[in-house]
């Protein structure tokens, strides 16, 4: 048996994590996605840019896994015992998943903790 599941931003809401949407203190009602989260607005203002991600990274590194996140690991382990899978897939940035326990997470939106080099001069 392989199961899939999706989860997004209400999962981690339990954790103390903002949503973006649909909340009356929701991130895009609070800050405008064009001036932040677009590479438009990061060649504009990338220290603006970075302000934003590195609030956002001090918040998610005070977040715990929350039931729901340690429910899914224990789902996905039991179902590797057997021999099935739980295809874990999820549209936050968070890693509160795999701090729960879960594994081979596929993040659709990427992960807030990872970073890139914007310039290839840095080597």
């Amino acid at each position: 048996m392989r199961i899939f599941v999706l989860t997004g931003a209400g999962l981690s809401a339990e954790s103390g994590l903002g949503t973006f949407r649909g909340t009356p203190d929701a991130l895009w009602r609070r800050y405008s996605p064009e001036e932040l989260a677009t590479p438009e607005a990061f060649a504009r203002d990338p220290a603006l840019v970075h302000d934003f991600y590195n609030m956002r990274r001090r918040v998610l590194l005070g977040a715990e896994p929350n039931e729901a996140h340690r429910a899914l690991a224990r789902l996905q382990a039991g179902l590797q015992a057997r021999g099935d899978a739980l295809v874990l897939c999820t549209q936050n940035v968070d890693h509160l998943h795999e701090r729960a326990g879960s594994t081979d997470v596929i993040h659709m939106h990427g992960q807030l903790l990872d970073a890139r080099i914007t310039r290839r001069a840095c080597g």
